[in-house]
């Protein structure tokens, strides 16, 4: 579903990102952790673009993302992403915030794209906040009409960059409720988070990052219970 070959990204002097490579397949979760500052963010943004490589392939769904005749938008469209912060429009209702990219990049009729997105607000648990407005809603809440809205486009693959990093704690465990029923569900996923609690439970693989490179890839058990690589241990050894 995803491949990624030999992908670098700077700023300016600084090397965020160094020969990062990595196959993920259809209906996987991979997690993907380590220090602040690792490169895990800046690698969840180079997978739609928002952040454009120096150097690399990147292959979504067998389209080529960086070859000049593609058509990014498109590819967009089939990629949903859920940030730190949910950049909900504020003067938007919630169920408006929903239907607004199916219509427009969808062509979906306004009936069509609120039917749909009445299904999604029922899926988090949020039926009763359509007519809401974000100003009015915890954080935990804010998040999981941000996660609804994304599905709302129908993407094959989603991502999550951190989803419950700006959450009280007693907010977190209800977005990730969500996302590991996405999970089970067989949605494409790729999360960038510090939850190792979700990492070891939802996570097919788990990336481990440190200076912008991949130190290692392995299973939940195997990382978390006998990581070979010393940093990886060294991490751990600090969070959990």
């Amino acid at each position: 579903m995803i491949q990624v070959k030999d992908l670098s990204k700077s700023f300016g002097p600084n090397v965020v990102l160094s020969d990062i490579d990595i196959e993920i397949n259809r209906q996987e979760v991979v997690v993907v952790v380590g220090p602040s500052g690792s490169g895990k963010s800046t690698f969840l943004r180079c997978l739609n673009l928002l952040e454009m490589p120096e150097r690399g392939e990147i292959t979504i769904d067998g389209r080529p993302l960086l070859d000049k005749h593609t058509r990014i938008e498109e590819i967009r469209a089939e990629v949903g992403m859920v940030f730190q912060h949910f950049n909900l429009f504020p003067h938007m209702s919630v169920i408006d915030n929903i239907m607004l990219s199916p219509m427009k990049v969808r062509k979906r009729s306004p009936e069509q794209a609120r039917k749909k997105g009445m299904e999604l607000l029922g899926k988090v648990g949020l039926t009763d906040k359509a007519e809401a407005y974000p100003s009015s809603l915890s954080g935990g809440q804010a998040q999981r009409v941000a996660i609804a809205r994304a599905l709302a486009m129908e993407p094959k693959i989603m991502l999550f960059d951190e989803p419950t990093s700006a959450l009280d704690p007693e907010m977190i465990g209800e977005v990730l409720a969500v996302m590991k029923d996405l999970a089970r569900e067989g949605m494409t996923m790729v999360v960038v988070t510090h939850e190792m609690g979700f990492a070891r439970e939802v996570g097919n693989r788990i990336v481990f990052m440190e200076q912008g490179r991949i130190l290692e890839i392995s299973s939940p058990e195997q990382l978390f219970d006998h990581p070979k690589h010393e940093r990886t241990k060294e991490f751990l050894s600090k969070i959990l």
